[in-house]
């Protein structure tokens, strides 16, 4: 059940952003993502879809630590599915993966669906450097009719009140063994199958 859910949530394009400096960028929900796309658009970079990126050598992508990515995809779910309220009962399906979304998601399913095309060199960066490459940031509430709340400290206890271990761990491994690194992509799905 999980793993089809899963395919329902990165089944859409695989979209690599060409920076024209033979640079190409993975935008990973919740790690820029959404300012890298409308940076790409106001700009008008080159996105390059499914088979045109298994020519690629190299490929960067940014990482995001685990626990504040789960932290902002769930709030960011909740912004965008229930009008920011956070409840007890979709908690606890997030908590059992009734309720899967690609902004919580564990990193490494983003990186296992551009598998599916690509089999480079990934080279991995923290988000943070993102700041070096664009100036915006442009949220997936940008040109939203509901007003964005930043994230509480009580919204961030209630999130993390459910197991979430599951959720980031994975994450966690890959950007302790891997951060600032460039690695074949195959050898981090072999590695960190889940």
């Amino acid at each position: 059940m999980f793993r089809k859910k899963l395919t329902d949530i990165i089944t859409p394009d695989c979209e690599v952003i060409d920076f024209r400096n033979g640079k190409f960028v993975y935008p990973i929900f919740k790690n820029g993502r959404s300012s890298l796309t409308i940076y790409a658009n106001k700009n008008k970079l080159s996105l390059l879809k499914n088979k045109e990126i298994s020519q690629l050598k190299k490929i960067i992508v940014f990482l995001r630590p685990a626990k504040e990515r789960f932290l902002s995809g769930v709030y960011t779910f909740f912004y965008l599915t229930k009008n920011q309220v956070i409840d007890d009962h979709t908690l606890k399906k997030i908590e059992s993966f009734d309720i899967i979304d690609r902004h919580f998601i564990p990193q490494y399913w983003w990186l296992y669906h551009l598998f599916k095309y690509f089999d480079g060199i990934i080279e991995f960066k923290p988000v943070e450097e993102l700041y070096k490459w664009i100036p915006n940031r442009d949220g997936p509430w940008s040109g939203n009719a509901t007003p964005y709340e930043p994230i509480t400290d009580e919204i961030k206890g209630r999130i993390l009140s459910i197991k979430h271990e599951k959720y980031i761990e994975v994450d966690e491994k890959i950007i302790k063994t891997y951060m600032n690194q460039s690695v074949q992509l195959r050898k981090i799905i072999e590695e960190f199958r889940v």
